[in-house]
């Protein structure tokens, strides 16, 4: 995919993750694997065979369950007509990619925690620029660092570190419930099923508070557990550790700015695989059956919240 190793993930962990999903052995997960591709293979309207490697992640995001993998696959496909809001103009090499860099950094952390968890980390990095940005040029450039994850990561397990400082009250109220619920409830939870396992808020503004209390129109009390705001950075070595984190924050690790421009060139590299997935669309005629979660697109009436273990 490209010579730039932005995501760092040890030969051994795939095994270990494996068993931390109670698999007896490796044979017993790649023969799961093999049983969903066969099945990608009988199903017409599916745009592609896909990858093991997007499979193997498909399967421990559902933690081993061959069925949850199968439905989330015709999710994964079935998404991008649903949502052409996002997709229809989602191409990293697309300009508004650029305002968004600009704006803000938002980048995953090259090395996992002890726990196999991937660490994502926003920051400010433009105030008056991250105010004039569409709110949904964020949701594409969170989605595309997911179908990087997809291909290069164990995606075990997620965490987020938001620095509260310099947004300002504009800026956070672009995150609408609409918004939100098309990015954590559609796309997080209904197509990629992440694990959340924490989210840590440093430095946060007063106003953090109406993000709060939008979150908890979406997310379950188990969930809203997982959203810490912290007074300081101090909590990240303890729960994060300091060779993961960016030299910006105390840590061990490279810059956001560095990590930024490793991320972008990333998307360089995989130009050609993200301009195949904008071609990727469900064929509606060949569909055998109709799909267990058509309806779980429509964004009208009332939100669902979202559950992630």
């Amino acid at each position: 995919m490209g010579s730039t190793d932005l995501l760092e993930v040890d030969e051994d962990v795939l095994g270990l993750v494996v068993k931390l999903l109670n698999y007896s052995s490796m044979d017993s997960f790649n023969e799961d694997v093999r049983k969903i591709k066969k099945w990608i293979k009988k199903q017409p309207h599916l745009p592609e065979v896909m990858a093991d490697k997007k499979i193997e992640n498909f399967l421990i995001l559902n933690k081993g369950s061959v069925e949850k993998s199968k439905e989330k696959i015709e999710n994964y496909y079935a998404v991008r007509s649903q949502l052409p809001e996002v997709f229809d103009k989602i191409h990293p090499k697309l300009s508004y990619m650029e305002n968004v860099k600009a704006s803000v950094f938002y980048v995953p952390l090259p090395k996992l925690t002890k726990e196999h968890y991937r660490v994502c980390f926003y920051k400010t990095r433009d105030i008056h620029l991250a105010e004039n940005v569409e709110m949904i040029n964020f949701v594409r450039l969170v989605v595309n660092i997911q179908e990087i994850r997809m291909i290069e990561d164990v995606t075990y397990g997620d965490m987020f570190v938001f620095d509260g400082k310099d947004v300002t009250l504009r800026f956070m109220l672009k995150a609408t419930p609409m918004i939100l619920y098309k990015m954590l409830t559609v796309i997080y939870k209904q197509v990629f099923s992440n694990r959340l396992k924490a989210v840590y808020i440093i430095n946060a503004p007063p106003y953090t508070e109406k993000l709060i209390d939008i979150l908890k129109s979406i997310l379950i009390p188990k969930l809203m557990e997982r959203i810490h705001i912290c007074e300081n950075s101090d909590i990240l070595f303890e729960k994060i550790g300091k060779e993961v984190l960016p030299v910006d924050y105390g840590g061990e690790e490279k810059s956001l700015k560095e990590l930024q421009e490793m991320l972008y060139q990333k998307f360089n590299d995989s130009e050609d695989y993200f301009t195949q997935l904008d071609t990727l669309r469900i064929n509606d005629d060949l569909k055998p059956q109709k799909l267990k979660n058509d309806e779980m697109f429509g964004l009208s009436g009332n939100f669902k919240k979202l559950e992630i273990d």
